[in-house]
């Protein structure tokens, strides 16, 4: 059971959600979760219909997803393994310090917030096949599947800033090495 026991990637998504003193940020909770649900609820309540090709199309969409945000997982696990030069100046190494350190936690964050959408793919793509086989297509499941929606798109947002600012601080730091 241990070998697909999938809440340690829950937890490590949710504890990126934390300031620099360890506490929960309650807008970051509901930025990701808050609006999604009360999306969804008001969807249920207009009594809105997700169509059942929008199951099948999201099927794909998420498989999609879930391959390339794998794809992503790969090129950031190169770049933590890509050392940071000290810089030659003595008064300089508190901040290459620093910002080694805050490498490393961003690159940590944003590996734990990859896996976390790559497994609400999966989930996602379970639950759709399984809604669309079934033919639960109501408002109930539409409401629910619309919260899915935008949990993922504003997690995926998320996860775009800060693959850029890794990637942009490496080619910074590149540029640097060159000149």
């Amino acid at each position: 059971m241990q070998k697909i026991n999938v809440f340690g990637i829950v937890s490590w998504h949710l504890n990126t959600l934390r300031n620099e003193k360890g506490r929960l940020l309650w807008s970051d909770i509901g930025t990701f979760y808050g609006v999604p649900i009360a999306m969804g609820l008001v969807f249920f309540l207009l009594n809105w219909r997700i169509p059942k090709d929008a199951f099948g199309l999201s099927i794909t969409v998420f498989s999609i997803f879930a391959a390339l945000l794998l794809s992503v997982q790969v090129a950031l696990y190169s770049v933590s393994l890509r050392p940071l030069l000290p810089p030659n100046d003595p008064k300089k190494i508190k901040n290459f310090e620093d910002l080694k350190r805050s490498r490393d936690s961003l690159i940590r964050e944003l590996n734990d917030n990859i896996s976390y959408l790559i497994l609400l793919s999966v989930l996602f793509i379970t639950m759709l096949l399984a809604a669309y086989v079934m033919r639960c297509q109501g408002p109930l499941v539409s409401g629910l599947v619309f919260a899915l929606y935008v949990h993922f798109f504003l997690t995926l947002l998320m996860i775009v800033k800060r693959a850029s600012i890794v990637f942009s601080r490496e080619y910074e730091s590149r540029s640097h090495d060159i000149s």
